[in-house]
């Protein structure tokens, strides 16, 4: 017989997993808004889609950068909203509610290759 806690572990590792692999396969999508520019990102915002209208190709460089990097950028919150949602499964789970205080409570490590900017970020940012 398994104690609580270790069925808490696998459930949780289980939890993750499908997480993880849900954050893997996530894509974002936008459209400009004159619909000359279609972009897909995946959740670290590469470009995996862009699809360019015939009519596209009349428009000046600057146009063109400043479309198809507006789409890009709306594609991204796009995925980032998304992401959030998929994290939610974790992130309202009280058992990693617990875990994360208690982590944010230690003390940062005195390791020479700890590199203090990731302390200061989230452990869900650190995925």
């Amino acid at each position: 017989m398994t104690s609580r806690s270790d069925a808490d572990v696998e459930e949780l590792t289980v939890k993750a997993a499908r997480v993880h692999r849900s954050l893997l396969t996530l894509r974002g999508r936008a459209t400009s808004s004159d619909g000359d520019v279609s972009i897909e990102v995946s959740i670290d915002g590469r470009i995996t889609t862009m699809v360019v209208s015939q009519s596209f190709s009349q428009a000046g460089p600057d146009t063109a950068a400043a479309a198809i990097a507006r789409t890009h950028s709306e594609a991204l919150a796009d995925a980032e909203a998304a992401a959030a949602e998929i994290r939610r499964e974790l992130t309202e789970d009280y058992r990693v509610a617990r875990i994360v205080d208690r982590i944010a409570n230690e003390p940062p490590s005195l390791d020479v290759d700890n590199n203090r900017t990731d302390d200061r970020k989230s452990i869900y940012d650190r995925w």
